[in-house]
């Protein structure tokens, strides 16, 4: 019996959320869109994909086909890449030495679930060294629905499953899941001032991953999961997320 972690990337194994939104933001406008509520956290789901779809139909009035999503996920990745070429992206203190030291160990395997299209996910991982089954925007528009894929991805009769976020969408989708949870950053403030200070980190070095890092919120402490009803589907848009 193994403990799959799953980690989310932007601001939790990268300081890449400003580069990632002003790259987010350049590709909607390379897209033609031009009415743009960049108020991202106020969207019902922290994804790529489905904030893209809604800036989408709110200015043409119909969801994107297929190939204008991917040419958007293309445009972000070419964005990203540009603007971080020269000075690449600071990781959190201790990111890549964890991820290698949880390879290093049978008792553990890693999974990533993040909220960007897979292209430009590539091109973060990759300095980081990273391996292990990968779900993304590109697949799914919940977050729920990606630690749902990353689970499914990595296969296995995992113990526990461990997220590891610095939003209170990843800390809901642990919740919606029932996955223990680690919180990165300096604050317990995008969590709640209920999330305990023993599950909260600013450093990599400080994680121990054998802890327990059970959850016991409050009544109504975490937001309920958007569209719960909408059932999860594995694979490449093939999901009710979609639809």
């Amino acid at each position: 019996m193994t403990t799959l972690i799953v980690f989310d990337i932007d601001g939790t194994l990268l300081h890449s959320v400003a580069a990632h939104q002003a790259a987010f933001l350049g590709a909607l406008g390379d897209s033609g869109l031009t009415e743009i509520d960049a108020r991202w956290s106020g969207y019902r789901h922290h994804t790529d994909s489905w904030i893209f779809r809604e800036v989408f139909r709110a200015n043409e009035g119909r969801f994107p086909d297929a190939a204008q999503t991917q040419r958007f996920a293309d445009l972000l990745h070419e964005r990203f890449v540009a603007a971080t070429a020269a000075d690449g992206v600071e990781q959190l203190p201790g990111a890549a030495a964890f991820l290698h030291r949880l390879a290093e160990d049978d008792a553990y395997e890693v999974a990533f679930a993040t909220g960007g299209m897979r292209e430009v996910t590539a091109a973060k991982l990759a300095p980081l060294g990273a391996s292990g089954p990968v779900s993304t925007a590109s697949e799914h528009t919940y977050r729920e629905h990606l630690v749902r894929e990353a689970v499914h991805r990595a296969g296995g009769d995992f113990e526990r499953v461990v997220c590891v976020g610095d939003g209170p969408w990843d800390l809901r989708a642990a919740v919606a899941t029932g996955s223990q949870f680690i919180g990165m950053g300096g604050s317990s403030a995008p969590f709640g001032d209920w999330f305990p200070a023993t599950h909260l980190f600013g450093s990599f070095d400080d994680v121990d991953p054998a802890r327990d890092f059970t959850l016991s919120p409050p009544p109504g402490a975490v937001a309920a999961e958007p569209d719960a009803d909408t059932p999860f589907a594995a694979g490449p848009a093939g999901c009710g997320c979609w639809h």
